[in-house]
């Protein structure tokens, strides 16, 4: 439900952006995760388990709804004041996620030895909330968006026979109902904007559907491994420590690839970048399988986890970028950075979510070779349709701008 909730939550957080302020939208998503995360402590004083369930699964998606505040929040400061930057910033963000994947988990097991279920959420969530305090008094906050502006976004309106200069005027009153009785009059045309300056074309064109869904599969190569590989060690006999152990190894090369990945993505760009993602993720699982007529050993485990790792975290430094050069001829300005950001975090969420349904289903019918190998699938094709629509729009737009030229 957490990144269900994510995948919802997201999109829409430009407008909770609009509305305050960036830096004032990511110290709410800090503070509604920190107390979910505290709340989280006390379900062990719920008896009843239908209620500890409904009580877990509601405290869950209010976690959800903080990580997609603070994570478009983010990807906006960084869109915003590191627009030459975006790749490394983004991967030592990105850097930062896969620290706390290697973190969190040895010391939520040594807060719940110390104190059982209570202790290691409180701990946490009081560090965290010490630190959002901080943040509070370190980090400035801009100013709100004004007001015509915020009421405009929440609106569409149409750009035809000079009826937009009505529906702009019309926003900035305080009259809501004089919306919904002029918005029955407007008829249908295609060239429609939505939340300031990001229009149906722009979200219909191909090369960004394509960006958004190879994000979403890129995202999904680690979400895939949670449900299996972990049942996949148990049966062949490995501890509980080591399984730990080969997980935050996988975090470990998400974490320490994600910087060289983003000076990568600057200096060579974000489109081949992410294609090489799914092409290791591919390869990466292809290990793990492994391919016949080699059997699965702990060394074809670790290098295949060394590989999905460095692979995963891909997505998550080349997705903002690519959104961004996507966009830059569909009048791209500032106020759409948030929305870029929203879709973004939707597509990883949803590609992990994805991912570990699938990782699941995939086991069920199918042995452990053949549900990494047959995945391995997926990827791979859609790296292959990824390429060969960034090929095809750079040679219609090279075409276009020879017709230009000889205009």
């Amino acid at each position: 439900m957490y990144h269900l909730t994510v995948f919802v939550v997201a999109p829409v957080t430009p407008i909770l952006i609009g509305k305050l302020s960036v830096e004032m939208t990511l110290k709410l998503g800090i503070l509604v995760a920190v107390i979910s995360a505290i709340l989280f402590g006390f379900l062990n004083l719920i008896k009843n388990k239908i209620l500890f369930i409904l009580v877990s699964v509601v405290l869950r998606c209010i976690q959800g709804c903080g990580c997609a505040f603070v994570d478009t929040s983010l990807y906006t400061i960084v869109s915003d004041r590191f627009s030459h930057n975006v790749g490394k910033v983004s991967g030592i963000l990105t850097t930062s996620v896969g620290v706390g994947f290697m973190v969190g988990p040895p010391l939520g097991g040594f807060f719940y030895t110390l104190g059982g279920f209570f202790l290691p959420f409180v701990v946490m969530g009081s560090l965290t909330l010490v630190m959002w305090v901080l943040m509070i008094l370190v980090l400035p906050t801009s100013p709100a968006t004004p007001k015509r502006r915020r009421l405009f976004s929440l609106y569409a309106y149409v750009e035809q026979d000079g009826l937009e200069q009505s529906i702009v005027g019309y926003t900035d009153s305080k009259d809501g109902s004089h919306w919904a009785s002029l918005a029955r009059e407007i008829p249908f045309v295609p060239n429609v904007q939505l939340a300031d300056h990001i229009s149906l074309k722009t979200l219909m064109d191909l090369k960004l559907i394509s960006i958004l869904l190879t994000t979403m599969v890129g995202s999904s190569i680690l979400g895939f491994q949670e449900p299996n590989l972990s049942i996949f060690l148990e049966n062949c006999g490995f501890k509980e420590g080591a399984i730990g152990g080969l997980f935050l190894l996988r975090d470990f090369f998400f974490a320490v690839g994600s910087i060289g990945i983003g000076y990568l993505v600057d200096a060579i760009g974000p489109y081949s970048i992410l294609g090489v993602g799914l092409a290791l993720g591919s390869a990466g699982y292809c290990v793990l399988g492994p391919i016949p007529p080699f059997d699965p050993t702990l060394l074809s485990i670790i290098i295949g986890l060394a590989i999905t790792g460095f692979a995963g975290s891909i997505p998550w430094v080349a997705g903002l970028p690519c959104l961004l050069k996507a966009t830059r001829h569909h009048g791209n300005k500032k106020s759409l950075n948030s929305q870029l950001s929203g879709l973004q975090n939707s597509c990883l969420y949803f590609g992990i979510f994805v991912g570990s349904i699938m990782g699941g289903t995939f086991l069920d019918f199918l042995s452990f070779r053949d549900t990494y190998l047959y995945y391995a699938i997926i990827p791979t094709l859609t790296a292959i349709a990824f390429t060969v629509t960034m090929l095809l729009r750079r040679s219609r737009g090279t075409i276009n701008l020879e017709e230009s030229l000889k205009a």
